[in-house]
């Protein structure tokens, strides 16, 4: 019996998380991070203030919250993507691809998220701990990458931050990712720029 009230109070925890969750989003593409407030994501939510404050002491812990759960399945396909047993190139692409659509799916918040001042300066720790732990887990696909003869031999590591750094570059620049069409034209400046370079044969560095 204690098992299963253990499972059943997991279970309520879990949903009301979803449900803050969901809330916490409406109110953000509803007033931007400067109109929220834990007031409205509780209204939002149909919960007494005192339940959001049980789960989230502040608004931080709230924003902390959802930022985690927005990207946490780009972590998830990436682990999966490291252990498959496939070419390091298709990874690589495989993983661009999945956090392009990600990025379609939950344009306005991740515009809220990771463009606003107030947000950046709550979220500044959690943000570099998520580039910090993508890195890692994508120096594996360049690791693999070099010992392939696909890319250039190098520092893993390095190779790793100098693709998140270019994909976060594209998107701070807002590109149109609504359809199909400009996810691929996205996808292929992203990869070309970092496997091909950017100068042409006349600008070609020696």
């Amino acid at each position: 019996m204690p098992k299963f009230a253990a499972i059943r109070k997991r279970a309520i925890q879990d949903l009301m998380k979803e449900t803050l969750f969901e809330a916490t989003v409406a109110v953000l593409n509803k007033r931007g991070m400067e109109g929220m407030t834990m007031d409205l994501v509780a209204a939002e939510a149909g919960v007494a203030k005192g339940s959001l404050y049980r789960y989230f002491h502040s608004k931080r812990d709230l924003l902390e919250f959802v930022f985690e759960k927005l990207i946490d399945p780009i972590f998830q396909h990436l682990e999966e993507m490291v252990a498959k047993e496939q070419p390091a190139i298709e990874k690589l692409r495989k993983h661009l691809q999945i956090l392009l659509e990600h990025v379609a799916k939950h344009a306005q918040v991740h515009k809220l998220l990771f463009e606003d001042d107030v947000a950046h300066g709550l979220l500044q720790s959690s943000e570099r701990r998520t580039f910090e732990a993508a890195s890692r887990r994508l120096a594996a696909i360049f690791r693999q990458g070099i010992s392939e003869g696909i890319f250039v031999p190098g520092d893993p590591l390095m190779l790793a931050n100098m693709y998140l750094g270019l994909c976060k570059g594209v998107l701070q620049s807002q590109p149109d990712l609504g359809g199909e069409a400009q996810r691929e034209k996205i996808h292929h400046l992203i990869l070309g720029t970092l496997l091909n370079g950017i100068a042409s044969e006349k600008g070609r560095f020696d």
